[in-house]
């Protein structure tokens, strides 16, 4: 199917990437170049098949999804041919704006020319966020550099370099936004995923290896039942809270999905690894939860929380990693929840098979 325009001028360029933001920030979409294609196709109104579709998901009951943006991008983009982004298309309007008037200019441009014409040229090319971001970055520096050289194009070229700086803090923003679970505040599964990287890259020199404890809340589902999801988001946040306060400096937390979190812990000796799971095991078992009711009296809530945890091993995927940690979690579950498991492993010495460490009673 074919656009119905394809001319769109700098000025509609810049309002729809104003009103494109905000509205994947509230989404919660990460800012990426296909999820920004699908977007910046439905407010520039130039395919009707498209706008109907993301109207019914966009008026629904349930947010829309980075999946179901992926899809319309799949049918509706990708198989046209157009590997765009809005970021790539709002830069590309400024850069042909700005050449514009470099041409109509008097005085010798000719460098400064040649530098926006090749980062056109790098616009048509596939590439990645950070490679749009780096193009940004030039074409800042160029139009910089462009101020200092002609007083006659200084206000045309001011206001197209606050363009582009918008656009990219922006862009910074709706990124750290979409890291981060708004219930919690905690990092959220993408981030986990992205620290996950990094770190099993980093600590290859640390003296410890890189330790993954997950853990998920006992009876969640029974707190929702009972006592109702504004309950279940006071005890996740709650939570959330007991768990932080128990790490500090390289440490990681982020919420998995639901009722689930992950810590990562840096280079810390596997009998401090124990340590730190059961002060968050202990911690979250004596937090008493106010719950407001009805009658404006308060109720108490305690919840428990099951973990278990495994240790990186040089080389292998971070879905093995993750997977050893959480068949831990379920063998805390199996053996009657509230308590901590570690993986096993014949070379671990001190947790030499699987090792389970149940609360003990006071």
């Amino acid at each position: 199917m074919q656009s119905q325009n394809t001319t769109i001028h700098y000025d509609q360029t810049v309002d729809i990437i104003r009103t494109i933001l905000p509205r994947m920030s509230e989404y919660r979409i990460p800012i990426t170049p296909r999820n920004y294609a699908v977007w910046f196709e439905y407010f520039a109104k130039t395919n009707q098949a498209l706008i109907k579709e993301m109207e019914a998901l966009l008026t629904r009951d349930t947010p829309i999804t980075e999946h179901e943006i992926g899809d319309l991008y799949t049918r509706y983009l990708n198989q046209r041919g157009e590997q765009i982004s809005a970021a790539k298309s709002a830069l590309s309007q400024m850069i042909a704006t700005l050449l514009n008037e470099i041409t109509q200019a008097d005085g010798n441009y000719g460098d400064l020319s040649s530098t926006l014409s090749l980062i056109s040229d790098e616009l048509t090319c596939e590439g990645s966020a950070e490679d749009i971001g780096a193009l940004i970055d030039r074409a800042l520096n160029t139009t910089a550099i462009a101020l200092n050289q002609g007083a006659k194009l200084k206000e045309q070229l001011g206001a197209l370099r606050n363009e582009i700086v918008d656009l990219r803090d922006e862009i910074e923003r709706s990124q750290e936004q979409a890291r981060i679970d708004p219930l919690t505040g905690l990092q959220n599964r993408l981030a986990f995923q992205e620290e996950l990287g990094r770190l099993s890259q980093t600590t290859s020199t640390d003296a410890h290896p890189l330790c993954l404890m997950m853990m998920d809340i006992d009876f969640f589902k029974k707190v929702n039942d009972t006592h109702g999801h504004v309950a279940g988001d006071l005890v996740l946040q709650n939570v959330a809270k007991a768990i932080a306060q128990n790490l500090k400096g390289k440490d990681v937390v982020a919420r998995y999905g639901g009722e689930e979190f992950v810590v990562m812990l840096c280079d810390t000796p596997r009998s401090g690894c124990n340590t730190v799971a059961e002060s968050i095991r202990a911690g979250i078992e004596s937090c008493q939860i106010r719950l407001p009711d009805d009658n404006n009296t308060k109720h108490l809530l305690s919840v428990t929380m099951s973990l278990g945890g495994s240790w990186y091993r040089e080389g292998e995927s971070f879905e093995r990693f993750v997977d050893r940690a959480d068949r831990a979690l379920y063998t805390s579950k199996k053996r009657g929840r509230n308590q901590v498991t570690w993986e096993g492993r014949e070379s671990d010495g001190m947790l030499g098979q699987e090792t389970t460490f149940p609360h003990s009673d006071s």
